[in-house]
């Protein structure tokens, strides 16, 4: 990118907002002006970016006729009560909420999958960024899909705490000590998290599925199209602050061997495939010491010989699945088509 651009990240006192000011200076993006917005909480906090302390702005107040994108990573009610106002302003709007992922209208973007989309952008300024459990999934099929399309997927995901926000990361934090000290896990009716595993992750809905699980579905189908058939998922919330895990099963209709799908990953940017004689790094609180990446490893085909290839993935939910992929997606819209 030759030219620096104003930006305004509304959510920016929170996990994922804070984590796209981090990879804003880390990877010397370009901003000309960047705006810190957040609600009333959060507004008057500082944030540290290029060396200076930015004071949190109030989003509800806020002229977006003074940014060229705007990044919302507050959470479907603000973008709700935002986006529009701000898409109408004249920014461009990034959107890292449900709030519009549905809409036909609005493309639905996984940085690397289906960036082409971005042409669309400027029809209602808004772009909507897939949930960090579809970009994990989404970004370890592509690459397959090279050898022809995916008759089924099952996915079983593991998700951590950070899943929810902040919220999830103290309440996660805050039984954990109790636990320790042996007192009851939350003085609130809270379902424990710490020292447990969850099979219900999100509302359960009439169908049986849960509302975490049919978005992970819905969003892999909306992004892969007819390339995909049917696909399956299991969400389970475990005790990890940090880094959804997914045990991922595919059946290739032109079939693919363990070699070639660990060819095709390893040739992918932001992909590390194989195992280690050191399991700790393949886990993603190893990964977020480093480079915010994707690890794919138990590579294995079925043992009938029937065509399943299965593999498990690890990433940050925060910095790579959230972050990164909101920010890659912000730089191909200035590159290309703004």
């Amino acid at each position: 990118m030759d030219r620096s651009v104003n930006l305004a990240i509304v959510g920016a006192t929170g996990l994922v907002g804070e984590a796209i000011v981090k990879l804003l200076a880390d990877r010397k993006f370009p901003v000309g002006e960047l705006f810190v917005l957040a609600s009333e909480n959060g507004a008057g906090a500082k944030v540290a970016f290029g060396g200076k302390n930015l004071t949190v702005g109030l989003a509800e107040s806020f002229d977006f006729t003074q940014v060229e994108v705007a990044i919302f990573a507050a959470g479907a009610a603000v973008s709700q009560a935002l986006a529009e106002k701000a898409a109408d302003s004249g920014a461009v709007v990034v959107d890292l909420s449900p709030a519009y992922r549905y809409e036909p209208d609005v493309p639905l973007l996984v940085s690397g999958v289906n960036d082409e989309l971005l042409a669309g952008a400027r029809e209602r300024n808004l772009v909507a960024c897939a949930d960090a459990a579809t970009v994990q999934l989404t970004r370890s099929l592509i690459p397959l899909l090279e050898l022809g399309p995916i008759a089924d997927v099952t996915v079983t995901q593991l998700q951590a705490a950070s899943a929810t926000g902040k919220a999830g990361v103290d309440q996660l934090a805050q039984q954990s000590v109790r636990l320790l000290n042996g007192l009851a896990p939350s003085e609130a009716a809270q379902a424990q998290i710490a020292f447990n595993v969850l099979p219900v992750s999100g509302q359960l809905q009439e169908n049986g599925y849960t509302s975490e699980e049919l978005k992970l579905m819905l969003e892999t189908r909306r992004i892969l199209g007819e390339r995909v058939g049917a696909v399956t998922a299991t969400v389970v919330r475990v005790p990890a602050f940090y880094g959804h895990a997914q045990s991922v099963t595919v059946r290739s209709i032109q079939g693919v061997s363990a070699g070639q799908a660990l060819a095709l990953w390893e040739s992918q940017e932001g992909l590390e495939a194989g195992d280690s004689e050191d399991a700790q790094t393949l886990s993603p609180v190893a990964s977020a010491e480093g480079e915010p990446c994707m690890r794919i490893s138990r590579v294995r085909e079925d043992m009938e010989a029937s065509g399943y290839l299965s593999y498990f993935t690890v990433a940050d939910n925060v910095r790579w699945g959230a972050a990164l992929n909101a920010v890659e997606v912000v730089e191909k819209l200035i590159k290309d088509y703004l």
